[in-house]
């Protein structure tokens, strides 16, 4: 018995020895290509939404470097005015452009189509007009990561419109 007993002893002993050196798989990388292009286009959707006229949220959630910094600054061209708006500005398509990696931080590069064709305003009680002639325009964006998160980091109307 007490043969046994010790035979059985080694053979647990062995298998526990044998499953605490297998080596554990490696964590998935948090940033794949696909995640990258769903966050972007999440966290852009969400800036549009914020940025838009009579929104009381605040957008520098969404945003980073230079665009943090024009934030911070604040727009005195709108500052005192009275602005009422009806009507929507659209996000029409999110086209995810290029992808990179530079150690553990990410870029992303985006064209986003805006329809602004039921959009009025009213500044100052001036009247309700339309606040761009072409409605209908692109925005390229620069997305980068910054801590666990993904911001906008540069934002140009226009350039090259697409739309």
């Amino acid at each position: 018995m007490p043969r046994t007993a010790l035979a059985l002893g080694a053979i647990v002993a062995l298998a526990f020895g044998l499953t605490a050196c297998v080596a554990e798989p490696e964590p998935e990388p948090e940033w794949t290509e696909e995640t990258a292009y769903a966050e972007a286009e999440e966290v852009f959707r969400a800036y549009h939404v914020a940025s838009s006229f009579g929104s009381e949220q605040d957008v520098t959630e969404f945003v980073g470097g230079d665009l943090l910094a024009h934030y911070a600054e604040g727009d005195s061209a709108l500052e005192g005015l009275d602005i009422e708006a009806r009507g929507e500005s659209v996000v029409t398509t999110f086209t995810p452009g290029e992808y990179r990696t530079v150690g553990e931080e990410i870029a992303v590069e985006a064209v986003a189509c805006i329809d602004d064709s039921t959009l009025e305003l009213n500044i100052d009680g001036a009247g309700w007009a339309t606040p761009r002639e072409d409605p209908t325009y692109g925005v390229h964006l620069r997305f980068a990561t910054q801590g666990e998160s993904l911001v906008i980091t540069n934002l140009v109307e226009g350039a090259d419109d697409e739309c």
